[in-house]
């Protein structure tokens, strides 16, 4: 068993992953974490003091820079594949690709300064809210004044979300936990650009083949080193 990774919460995921992904697939794995991993975030919440602000229909987060992991992104495309009419996967691609043009010469950093509206955010809602990333999962606030007023001054960094700080721990050490085992058992852990790797894994079915090969899942996706 290799090193797990620091703190009880990414220890006890890392050690519970890296025993799944030697009878499961990836995809598998994933659907399991995500379970576990959303009890820890409600069971966290509920001990906490203060109130989380998010709710359905507040959607200023998903004008955000979004990240993930290739299984992520593969769970998304199977997702929607699976549960969309044509009509709304054609808007999300068009989307999308709109989002790729206006970040194409933008560094990581460079597009943390801008709006872009999630393709996946259909009617102010997350049509894959099940499957949903794990960065989407962790992000909360206590405060949707201060979410509006970061939405309506992208430029300025320096307004800082109000989180619930025992939360965000718990739910980092459990994603670091899940992460360092696809580590460790070989698999690309890159984090993606979300947009370019959706585009890309609905449009080249190597990436799936490439990724379960513990090869590197996107050619041509942004990551961020």
């Amino acid at each position: 068993m290799p090193t797990p990774p620091e703190t009880s919460v990414a220890n006890d995921e890392f050690e519970t992953c890296y025993a799944e992904l030697m009878q499961l697939t990836p995809h598998q794995t994933l659907l399991k974490f995500l379970q576990r991993h959303d009890q820890r975030i409600q069971q966290q919440s509920a001990k906490s003091a203060q109130n989380r602000a998010c709710g359905k229909g507040c959607g200023f987060c998903c004008h955000l820079k979004v990240i993930a992991d290739a299984v992520e992104i593969f769970a998304m495309v199977d997702y929607v594949r699976a549960h969309l009419p044509q009509q709304q996967l054609e808007q999300i691609i068009q989307s999308a690709k709109t989002n790729i043009e206006q970040a194409r010469t933008l560094s990581f950093e460079q597009q943390a300064t801008i709006n872009q509206q999630c393709p996946l955010l259909l009617d102010n809602a997350c049509v894959i809210y099940p499957v949903r990333s794990i960065e989407c999962r962790n992000y909360h606030s206590t405060d949707a004044d201060n979410c509006q007023l970061s939405f309506q001054n992208p430029h300025d960094l320096n307004i800082i979300n109000s989180n619930i700080p025992e939360l965000w721990d718990t739910a980092s050490a459990s994603s670091k936990g899940f992460m360092a085992a696809l580590h460790y058992h070989g698999y690309d852990d890159r984090i993606y650009d979300h947009n370019s790797a959706f585009i890309e894994a609905l449009e080249d079915p190597g990436c799936k083949k490439r990724y379960n090969a513990k090869k590197r899942a996107f050619k041509t996706a942004k990551y961020n080193n």
